[in-house]
C-alpha cells in the first residue's frame, strides 16, 4: 500500500526548468529562481538545471534554497574555458541526457541554450515544453552595446562563444535557435517592449509575462525618506541620502553615465552619495578610476557582493534608484526599487519604458543625455514631496502590475492546459 507521502508525490506535476547559467546575479537568473519558488508553493515539483553554475556568485542564498543543479560536472568552472565547454556539451548531449528526465511532465526553457535543451528533451520524451525569453539569442542577435563591449569582462567564455559561433556556425545556429523557439507550446516574454523584438525576429506569437518584484508592507516604507543619518552594510558605513545602482559591474551597463551625472549633482547637492553593491570585476577598477578623475570618489561607495537581506536594506533607504543601462530589454531594478517605494531614473528607450512610468513612478531621461539624467536625479534629491509622491506610485505599480503572483499566474494558466 502506498503511503500518503507517496500519493502526494505522484499527484504533484513535475516541471524541469532550464536556464542558460547561474554564474552571476542578474535579472534573468532571479526570474528563474522566483518562478521555481512560486510554482513549488502552488504544488508543483520543480527542478532547476543549467549548463553552468557558480553558487558563490549567483544569488547564493536563493540558489541554495532552490537547489540548482547542472547537467554535467560543476568542476568545469575551475578549468579555463570550462563554462564554454559545459554550455556546448550540455546542448549537444541534451537528447541523451533526456533519459534522466523521463518523469517530467513539462519542460520550461529559459533563454538559450535552455530553450534548445528543453526542445530536445521534449521531443525525445514526447512531452510538452514552453519557452521564456528575456531577450533574443545575443550570440546571433547582439545589440549595438554588445558589439561595442563584448562579454570579456562579464564572462570571458561567453566572448569566446560569441566569436566562434558568429564566424563559423552562425547559419546553422540561427536555424536551430528559431526551431527550438517556434516549436514551443507557448513563448513567454519579459515585457511588451521585448515582445515586439522577439515577434519580429522569430515570427511567432508571444505571451507577455513581465518580470516582477515584491511590494513590501506600507508600514515598512520610507516614502519621504530620511536624508540624515547613516546606514551600515557589512563593514561599510553609508551616509544618507544616497542614489543606488544594482546592476552587474559590466561595461554594457554603462555606470559611467551615472558617475558623470553624479559629478553634476554634487555641485548643487554636495551631500548626495552614490552606492554601488555587487561583486567586483575588472571593470570595477575602471569605474573607481573614473570617480577619481571626476573628483567624486568621496561620494561614491563600492560595496562588493552583499547578502540578499542587505540588498533589500539598500533599496529601502535609497532616495533615488539609477538605471543607466542602454538598450535594455526590460530592467528589473526599477520595479525592485518600486517595491520599496523608491522612484527611478532611466533612459527613455527600451525596457525601462515598460518598467518606469515617466513623470509618475520616476523619470525617463533623453537617451543618452547625461545632463538631463543629472537634472532628474537632482530633482528627486531636492524635492522630498515629489519623491514621496513618485515613490508611492512606484510601490503601487509594483504591487498591482509587477507582482510575482501575476507573473506565475500567466505561466500557470498555460501549464494547466498542457498538463
Amino acid at each position: 500500500m502506498k503511503t500518503q507521502k507517496q500519493n502526494k508525490s505522484l499527484q504533484q506535476p513535475r516541471i524541469a526548468l532550464f536556464h542558460c547559467g547561474f554564474i552571476y546575479s542578474g535579472g534573468g537568473e532571479r526570474i528563474v529562481l522566483e518562478e521555481a519558488r512560486h510554482l513549488r508553493k502552488r504544488g508543483y515539483k520543480v527542478e532547476v538545471y543549467a549548463p553552468t553554475l557558480d553558487p558563490k556568485r549567483c544569488f547564493p542564498q536563493m540558489v541554495r534554497e532552490i537547489g540548482v543543479k547542472t547537467f554535467l560536472s560543476t568542476k568545469a568552472r575551475y578549468i579555463p574555458g570550462g563554462y564554454a565547454f559545459s554550455m556546448i556539451a550540455s546542448s549537444l548531449l541534451a537528447p541523451i541526457l533526456a533519459k534522466n528526465f523521463k518523469d517530467v511532465d513539462v519542460f520550461i526553457g529559459a533563454n538559450q541554450p535552455g530553450a534548445w535543451i528543453a526542445f530536445c528533451m521534449a521531443r525525445v520524451l514526447r512531452k510538452p515544453y514552453v519557452i521564456y525569453l528575456n531577450q533574443p539569442n545575443r550570440v546571433i542577435y547582439p545589440r549595438p552595446v554588445d558589439r561595442e563591449y563584448g562579454w570579456t569582462t562579464t564572462v570571458k567564455d561567453y566572448q569566446a562563444l560569441f566569436t566562434l559561433f558568429n564566424k563559423v556556425f552562425k547559419s546553422p545556429l540561427s536555424w536551430l535557435d528559431k526551431l527550438s523557439i517556434t516549436q514551443a507550446d507557448a513563448v513567454f516574454v519579459n515585457g511588451s517592449y521585448i515582445a515586439g523584438v522577439i515577434e519580429n525576429i522569430y515570427a511567432t506569437k508571444t505571451t507577455d509575462a513581465p518580470a516582477a518584484s515584491y511590494a513590501y508592507k506600507a508600514k515598512d516604507l520610507r516614502f519621504k525618506g530620511n536624508a540624515k543619518g547613516t546606514l551600515t552594510i557589512g563593514s561599510s558605513k553609508i551616509t544618507k541620502p544616497y542614489a543606488l545602482i544594482t546592476n552587474r559591474h559590466d561595461p554594457q551597463k554603462r555606470f559611467d553615465f551615472v558617475l558623470v551625472a553624479m559629478a553634476r549633482v554634487i555641485k548643487s547637492f554636495p551631500q548626495a552619495q552614490l552606492v554601488i553593491p555587487g561583486p567586483f570585476t575588472d571593470h570595477t577598477k575602471k569605474l573607481k578610476s573614473l570617480t577619481k578623475d571626476l573628483g567624486i570618489e568621496g561620494n561614491v561607495l563600492f560595496l562588493g557582493q552583499v547578502s540578499e537581506s542587505d540588498l533589500q536594506k539598500l533599496y529601502k533607504h535609497a532616495y533615488v534608484y539609477c538605471y543607466p543601462s542602454p538598450e535594455e530589454d526590460f530592467g528589473l531594478g526599477p520595479i525592485e526599487a518600486g517595491g520599496w517605494g523608491v522612484p527611478s531614473v532611466a533612459w527613455k528607450h527600451g525596457g525601462p519604458t515598460v518598467t518606469v512610468e515617466d513623470g509618475v513612478t520616476g523619470f525617463l531621461a533623453k537617451p543618452y543625455d547625461v545632463k538631463d539624467y543629472a537634472e532628474h536625479m537632482l530633482t528627486l534629491f531636492k524635492n522630498t514631496t515629489l519623491r514621496a509622491k513618485m515613490g508611492k506610485a512606484s510601490w503601487k505599480r509594483t504591487k498591482e502590475v509587477f507582482s510575482w503572483e501575476n507573473h506565475v499566474d500567466t505561466i500557470e494558466t498555460f501549464l494547466k492546459k498542457l498538463l
